[in-house]
């Protein structure tokens, strides 16, 4: 089956279209000015990948900002929800404030906890899929298995694996909303797969299994593991944490708003209720613990009073938590910087660390076999392997992909450091827009405000060339290469680039920190609160001003108010003057 979208419409100026799409303007065909009024505008179409919050974002972002756009997003899981339908392990939460951790657009006062669990984010998340009417966009249980950039349609193509079989789609965009860690993999360890006791990974629980009174392992010191040691430390017989890297487990985002010492607690019904009977004191609330959290960016900037307190408050939190087992502390505490992994609150971690049913094994793993973990000092004999070892970092997609002129961004960033322009766009990929791509301010708090800006963003550039005569646009490789250059040159002022293994450079630890932005998140929010077009490579489908039309505005043609700007003050806000 095959889905194709010609856009032959003329009346935004465009050229005549070919059978494919319309062709590029090189002004060596004749022009006559379309008889249009300024501002009429193409319908379009855009193809999203994924099914989570960004998804979910885009879906109303288009429905409540734009016009004459078709929009459809391809989910590969048969129910929406993103990393928090698949991320079910025992003490799966997050880390940010539940009131952060939400979008703008839908706030909610029934959050049963601070910090809310997968399972309550997951339901807050179809929640809002249903209120604002978007189940209609997605197109679940449907795989994206390829994409390419047509260039003589200007369109892309997108291979899907649906419940009828596969086919093709088209659109004038796509936007990839896969997420940045949702390609969960096992370790690289010999023999993994000869254990014959129960194996699992974190990001593929299996809830049918009893770890009660169990011998079991889990191996890594990440936030999963952080999250589902104190849980099943209650429930098994002994569990070892097999510890080979060191870590902050650290206070928690807007501790001062949790319970004692940065701790969970649930809302009690009566403060559900104030939230609803004030709004302005609930958004102060809201605010308060937003502005907490972006007040941290001094912590990870290199040489800073803030960062040097961080550090030695948290050594003292850790080696309090670990006194009944210092050499624990002694193994786990980091000489790094505070954020150059993102902090892990883990409550209960530590102080399940030092219960006697927990052994801390930092022996180095040789293989595994059929009974167990083999160290340097021999035999761990278990019941059960918990693998707590995260992604694919490595930001490339997870499907062929490729450009302009064959251009295969899977390929350059397996080869190479992933390199975006602004973690939105790439070169030579026309069209294409990310959702917390490469540079994005992912390394401390609520990602949501971040997918609402880059959505913003990304309709900018899209309403424009729905009304301009613009078949294709992407950042030129000067651009995208000086704006990396800037990257790596101010990172290495901050936590980020400190020397250990973190996802942020792709689990390597002296690579370059390519999943970062070089600043904080607010920073980020004005960097791109208007797309920079001199970076852009344009590509036109008729003379650029084909636009203007015939010389009259909407304004004239609606009949609306002919002499406002004697009442509208010119707006002279300059950029940056805030």
């Amino acid at each position: 089956m095959t889905r194709t979208q010609s856009n032959n419409d003329t009346s935004n100026g465009t050229a005549p279209a070919t059978a494919h799409g319309p062709t590029p303007w090189d002004g060596s065909q004749p022009y006559t000015f379309p008889n249009v009024t300024m501002g009429t505008r193409k319908r379009v179409r855009v193809i999203t990948i994924g099914g989570g919050a960004s998804a979910i974002n885009l879906a109303f972002q288009f429905k409540t900002h734009m016009r004459d756009l078709e929009h459809v997003a391809y989910e590969r899981n048969p129910e929406l929800g993103g990393t928090w339908l698949e991320n079910r392990y025992p003490g799966c939460a997050c880390d940010v404030p539940s009131h952060s951790y939400q979008f703008s657009w839908a706030p909610w006062s029934g959050w049963k906890s601070f910090y809310s669990s997968s399972e309550q984010i997951y339901e807050y998340m179809n929640m809002v899929v249903d209120k604002f009417d978007l189940r209609g966009d997605f197109r679940t249980n449907s795989e994206v298995l390829s994409a390419h950039w047509d260039d003589e349609a200007a369109q892309w193509v997108v291979r899907v694996r649906g419940p009828e079989g596969e086919f093709e789609d088209r659109a004038e965009f796509l936007i990839n909303g896969s997420g940045v860690l949702n390609k969960w993999k096992w370790p690289d360890i010999e023999g993994l797969h000869s254990f014959k006791g129960h194996l699992v990974h974190s990001a593929r629980w299996d809830h049918s299994y009893d770890f009660k009174d169990k011998k079991m392992a889990i191996i890594g010191v990440g936030s999963t593991a952080v999250q589902i040691v104190p849980v099943l430390q209650k429930v098994v017989g002994h569990m070892k944490c097999f510890i080979r890297s060191r870590a902050w487990i650290t206070a928690s985002y807007a501790q001062q708003y949790a319970g004692p010492g940065g701790s969970n607690f649930d809302y009690t019904p009566e403060q559900k209720a104030a939230f609803d009977a004030d709004p302005k004191a609930w958004l102060e609330y809201r605010k308060g613990i937003e502005s907490s959290i972006n007040g941290r960016y001094q912590i990870v900037t290199k040489g800073t009073t803030q960062a040097a307190e961080a550090k030695a408050a948290s050594t003292a939190d850790m080696r309090a938590k670990l006194a009944a087992k210092p050499e624990i502390a002694d193994l786990l505490i980091p000489d790094f910087m505070v954020g150059c992994r993102r902090p892990t609150p883990g409550n209960g971690f530590l102080e399940a660390l030092v219960e006697d049913n927990v052994q801390v094994v930092s022996d180095p793993i040789v293989r595994i076999e059929e009974r167990g973990i083999v160290t340097t000092k021999g035999l761990h004999e278990v019941d059960a392997i918990v693998c707590a070892t995260g992604f694919d970092a490595s930001l490339k997609p997870r499907f062929p992909f490729t450009g302009r002129n064959g251009a295969d961004l899977a390929k350059r960033w397996s080869t190479g450091p992933a390199e975006a322009y602004m973690g939105i766009m790439v070169d030579d990929h026309p069209n294409y827009f990310i959702s917390l791509g490469p540079s994005s301010p992912v390394a401390h708090g609520s990602i949501l405000p971040i997918m609402e800006k880059m959505a913003h963003y990304t309709m900018k550039i899209i309403a424009k060339m729905q009304v301009e005569p613009i078949r294709a646009i992407a950042p030129s490789k000067a651009a995208q290469r000086e704006f990396n250059e800037h990257r790596n040159s101010q990172l290495a002022t901050t936590a980020w680039s400190d020397k250990c293994s973190s996802w942020f450079k792709n689990g390597t630890v002296d690579g370059p920190v390519t999943a970062v932005h070089p600043g904080s998140r607010l920073h980020f929010f004005e960097m791109i609160a208007e797309p920079r077009y001199e970076d852009m490579e344009i590509e036109y489908s008729n003379n650029r001003f084909a636009y203007l039309g015939n010389g009259n505005t909407r304004r004239e043609v609606e009949g609306r108010d002919l002499a406002w700007y004697l009442e509208t003050p010119l707006d002279v806000t300059l950029p940056y003057s805030n």
